[in-house]
């Protein structure tokens, strides 16, 4: 059995860990940075000769309105750098200047969230009436990121290239866990791919072989970009060539870990006693295990590695890029998702319809949503954060959610079959090539129905427009 081995190092990254745990804890109920980034916003928008008003949830920016959420105010960004602050600097000897760089992600975090907001205003302005998708949210989110996360990296006496790589891929790992964490098992899936970062860092053993399978891991990335398969982004990060650890990932438990990370096999009713039992063997065995050197490259791979290696990191950084970018330039001539002409619709600013059905009753609303490109829809709770409203589910009826106000029910219309929830969906577009379909969310007052009531009435509906789609499909 392994041997756990408590260093001062280690005792201090979980001090780090808990202390990041009681700020996400405190983000739940608070919004300490509102009133810092607020302001920093307006300020800017203001000096740069634009009319600006504060409607408190909304912001009027000539014609714009852009709805202010918690993320808008930067606690998200903030844990997310908290986090990888601590991870890349968890080898720092010097205890001052661990807690030195993890002081400085504060501020590098408030400018971080400040030129992203303003980034996604641009935007806007730019693309009106379009908004932004949530790839978007994630991509600009992530591209703020790194120049601040690579300015609190440790150089050490390591190449500069590496801590450049290992920090961009961690990056880019952290910005796609955002969706993760919003489907079912997202918590298991979440922690899954945080520990399998743990496993990567540059490799120098075995350097020809690495550079063999770095180009057929290129190839594969395409593959998940062309056949749409968006669930297999993360795993593919995680075993990026240059880092993961050969032996690590080969293993048992390895193994289980990476498939953790694929939503697939995380949203199945059973992978959770499968998953967290691997994931519980994987984190016993590292915590026992002596630190590798992985930095010195051995026999005629040394060769090689002095040639090859500069170019070859900033070849491959793009790489990381892909995740985000893919299905926007893959897509970029798609044709606009419309509702069936039988229906009564009205277009939404954000590209969306409003559709009445023949007999919707009054105090219920549909509304629908075409796919923004090649990628599947994102969870109702998703997608609607980056509209500016927080969704809860609630006990009554997993499927109905509420903003306090309202209670929400989503359903999905792909590839001619109804879907009733989000499992459902995933699994008819896990296909390679699958449409994305489209997204229905049914809205009413919560004085109106109770969730049972609301839930049965939203299926209902749901099999109406169905019918519709179905009958225009079949019309010659």
């Amino acid at each position: 059995m392994a041997r756990l081995v408590l260093s001062p190092r280690l005792i201090r990254t979980f001090m780090a860990c808990a202390f990041l745990a009681a700020a996400v804890l405190f983000a739940q109920s608070q919004d300490a940075l509102r009133e810092i980034t607020r302001p920093l916003v307006l300020g800017i928008l203001r000096l740069g000769g634009l009319a600006v008003l504060d409607h408190g949830e909304t912001m009027r920016i000539a014609h714009l309105d852009v709805p202010w959420t918690r993320d808008c105010a930067g606690i998200n960004l903030l844990i997310i750098m908290l986090a990888l602050a601590v991870w890349v600097n968890r080898d720092e000897e010097k205890v001052r200047t661990f807690w030195t760089r993890i002081a400085l992600t504060f501020p590098a975090a408030l400018a971080a969230n400040v030129l992203r907001v303003l980034s996604l205003i641009a935007y806007r302005w730019i693309a009106f009436p379009v908004v932004e998708s949530p790839q978007m949210h994630y991509f600009l989110g992530f591209f703020w990121m790194v120049p601040f996360i690579a300015w609190i990296t440790p150089k050490r006496q390591r190449p500069g290239s590496h801590a450049w790589m290992e920090t961009l891929h961690a990056a880019a790992t952290v910005s796609l866990l955002t969706p993760v964490t919003g489907m079912p098992n997202g918590s298991m899936a979440a922690i899954a791919a945080i520990f399998a970062l743990a496993q990567c860092r540059i490799r120098q053993d075995f350097w020809v072989r690495r550079l063999v399978l770095t180009f057929l891991w290129a190839i594969a990335g395409g593959l998940v970009a062309s056949m749409n398969m968006e669930s297999f982004w993360l795993p593919w990060l995680l075993c990026c060539p240059l880092l993961i650890d050969f032996r690590w990932v080969l293993s048992p438990a390895g193994f289980m870990v990476l498939l953790c990370t694929q939503s697939m096999f995380a949203l199945q009713s059973w992978a959770p006693y499968l998953g967290w039992p691997a994931i519980g063997w994987a984190v016993w065995s590292w915590m026992g295990k002596s630190a590798e050197n992985t930095d010195q490259p051995s026999g005629s791979d040394a060769a090689v590695r002095r040639r090859f290696r500069p170019v070859f990191f900033v070849a491959c950084s793009p790489m990381f890029f892909a995740p985000f970018l893919a299905s926007s330039l893959l897509s970029w001539k798609h044709e606009r998702w419309q509702p069936p002409a039988t229906l009564e619709s009205r277009l939404l600013e954000n590209q969306g319809y409003e559709v009445l059905l023949p007999e919707q009753p009054n105090n219920i609303a549909l509304l629908c949503y075409g796919p923004e490109g090649s990628d599947r829809h994102h969870t109702l709770k998703i997608c609607l954060k980056y509209r500016g409203t927080e969704l809860t589910a609630t006990t009554e009826d997993a499927a109905v959610f509420t903003d306090g106000t309202h209670w929400m029910r989503e359903c999905f219309v792909q590839d001619g079959a109804l879907l009733l929830d989000y499992p459902e969906y995933l699994k008819s577009t896990f296909a390679p090539k699958s449409s994305p379909g489209v997204h229905l969310i049914f809205i009413a007052p919560k004085e109106a129905f109770s969730p049972q009531d609301f839930s049965l009435l939203a299926a209902k509906l749901a099999r109406q427009f169905h019918e519709h789609c179905i009958t225009r499909s079949s019309s010659p």
